[in-house]
């Protein structure tokens, strides 16, 4: 019986391990150009962590003692994923933005009446230089909350063009 416990443990460890691997891969494929994206795999690394720690605890029979640590964990994880709202948000935000292929890098972009050209996506803000070279920093849920107007670099060129013809 011991031995089926053991054999459990390893395979839930080597389980973790691909399930990391993959998640890790997916972002360094996917995610590479997007700045910030080592603190989300760090954030996902510590979550699958915490995860097979409790099922080992569990596994083991070593929670039959720590209930009540166990519920407070729970409480206090509420607690900070409460307070972390907002950055959780833009990081989803973040990741949205980079993946739309509507917007990119050199677009101009129009934010509560200040202009600005996107320089580069952060995973928590987007950064973009106003016309007399000041940087902006927009969080990137702002995008989702806000009327944001944008115009694309080919946009620019075509309507120049259109006024030049005139």
């Amino acid at each position: 019986m011991e031995a089926d416990i053991i054999y459990k443990a390893i395979i839930s460890i080597v389980i973790s391990i691909i399930i990391f691997a993959v998640i890790k891969m997916l972002m360094s494929s996917k995610l590479a150009n997007l700045k910030g994206t080592q603190k989300l795999l760090g954030l996902i690394s510590v979550i699958i962590v915490g995860i097979e720690l409790a099922f080992l605890g569990i596994l083991f029979d070593l929670f039959t003692i720590a209930a009540s640590v166990i519920a407070s964990v729970g409480v206090a994880f509420a607690l900070v994923s409460f307070a972390l709202q907002n950055h959780l948000k833009n990081m989803i935000s973040g990741i949205g933005l980079y993946m739309n292929k509507r917007i990119n890098i050199g677009d101009i972009i129009e934010v509560d009446g200040t202009k600005g050209t996107i320089t580069e996506f952060q995973l928590m803000k987007t950064v973009a230089v106003t016309e007399d070279g000041k940087f902006m920093s927009i969080p990137n849920l702002k995008f989702n909350e806000s009327v944001v107007l944008i115009s694309h670099k080919e946009d620019d060129k075509k309507r120049d063009d259109d006024i030049d013809k005139l």
